[in-house]
């Protein structure tokens, strides 16, 4: 388990990667004009960064599927070849096998490798997942963690959408006159500040363990929001955008290893996805609702993430001691 807090974490740092690549691309592309009027800047700039959704695809041909699904799955042989690729050299496969089959087994979730799946019987399944999360089980683990991330990605994603604008209005006011790719080259700056957040994830969550990185990280990122009302230049307000990404960025990955631990194995591939739905609606709003205040006082914005960080962090203190849970 503690080795998978680390590898957990560490593919989190992902995002990171793709958004420095991305910040990256549109400072070499948006601000500059091409002679044909069809290929737009931002239409070249969509059709790079689609190209390694494109490898990702193609990617997943040679991604092997999860012991734990091929065993649901009554596949065993396919199970043993996968566990034999990535178990240590000393590790019995076929103890590990039983292991899992026994406790899936408990569980009644392993089915007969003759059964058929339609179209039906899969959304059955998923009712039947999402439904297993808010069990008397799990009830509370989920509510807890809906509580804890939805505020956090409704403040971060509405407040980063915002602080372009509100540079721009702050230029527009004192009259100063911004480069042409001054926006873009900020964006990278605040980009590349999620890596020292990332590293610290990475090399102390077995150490301190991800809920006080979580909730230490939620009250320093509520903390920095404030310090908006005291810079009043763009340059400035770029410096604090920095340093809310660079604190910010560990409570994505302690999310990522959170959520796992948190929920027995059949129930963790639902989990994962139910909350990144919610993630996902949580963005959509936030950009709707941040975008009411790109023309009024910064003191909306600043309230409004401040609360909810304040309060995510809060309630961050009751998640499940993650030790105590059985994997």
């Amino acid at each position: 388990w503690y080795q998978r807090r680390v590898r957990v974490s560490t593919v989190a740092t992902c995002w990171m990667v793709g958004a420095i690549l991305a910040a990256a691309l549109a400072w070499a592309v948006l601000p500059y004009g091409l002679h044909d009027p069809y290929w737009k800047p931002w239409r070249v700039y969509l059709l790079l960064c689609s190209a390694p959704s494109l490898l990702a695809v193609s990617m997943y041909t040679f991604l092997s599927e999860s012991p734990v699904f091929l065993i649901e799955k009554g596949r065993h042989i396919q199970a043993i070849d996968v566990l034999r690729r990535f178990a240590p050299t000393n590790l019995d496969v076929s103890q590990e096998l039983g292991q899992l089959k026994r406790l899936l087994e408990d569980e009644n979730f392993v089915t007969s490798p003759s059964e058929r799946w339609n179209c039906f019987d899969i959304i059955k399944e998923f009712i039947w997942g999402v439904a297993e999360l808010f069990s008397s089980g799990l009830l509370k683990t989920t509510l807890i963690l809906i509580a804890v991330i939805i505020p956090v990605h409704f403040g971060y994603y509405g407040f980063m959408l915002w602080f372009p604008e509100y540079i721009k209005s702050q230029s527009n006011s004192s009259g100063q006159v911004l480069p042409q790719d001054y926006v873009y080259r900020e964006s990278l700056y605040v980009s590349l500040a999620s890596l020292p957040g990332n590293l610290i994830s990475v090399f102390l969550t077995d150490s301190v363990g991800p809920k006080p990185i979580l909730c230490v990280s939620q009250v320093l990122s509520a903390c920095s929001v404030f310090l908006l009302w005291k810079f009043n230049s763009p340059d400035q307000t770029v410096l604090l955008s920095c340093l809310f990404n660079a604190v910010t960025a560990p409570i994505f990955n302690m999310v990522d290893v959170i959520i796992p631990a948190l929920y027995p194995v059949q129930s963790r591939g639902t989990a994962f996805g139910f909350h990144g739905a919610l993630i996902r609606i949580a963005m959509i709003v936030a950009t709707w609702m941040f975008s009411l205040f790109i023309d009024s006082s910064p003191t909306v914005p600043i309230l409004l993430t401040a609360i909810l960080l304040f309060s995510s962090a809060i309630i961050s203190l009751f998640v499940p001691r993650i030790s105590s849970i059985s994997h």
